[in-house]
């Protein structure tokens, strides 16, 4: 009554499956961008740290904006 899904069902299943694989593992390159975002985070909390003057008008920022996002 229903047509046999055969080899085409076979290799959309293998298709899944290393699609499934291949985001598990991360793709290649995700290590170095886990990485460099680090050192950014690190660069910019070594800048904040230094400067009492930024540090400040980030903290403003960061206040404004939390009260744009809770106003809405």
């Amino acid at each position: 009554m229903y047509p046999d899904p055969g080899p085409q069902r076979s290799d959309d299943l293998r298709r899944f499956r290393q699609m499934n694989e291949q985001g598990r593992r991360g793709g290649a390159g995700s290590g170095l961008g886990g990485l460099l975002k680090l050192a950014l985070l690190v660069g910019v909390v070594v800048l904040l740290v230094q400067n009492p003057e930024l540090r400040t008008e980030a903290w403003t920022f960061v206040q404004n904006l939390w009260t744009d996002v809770q106003n809405g």
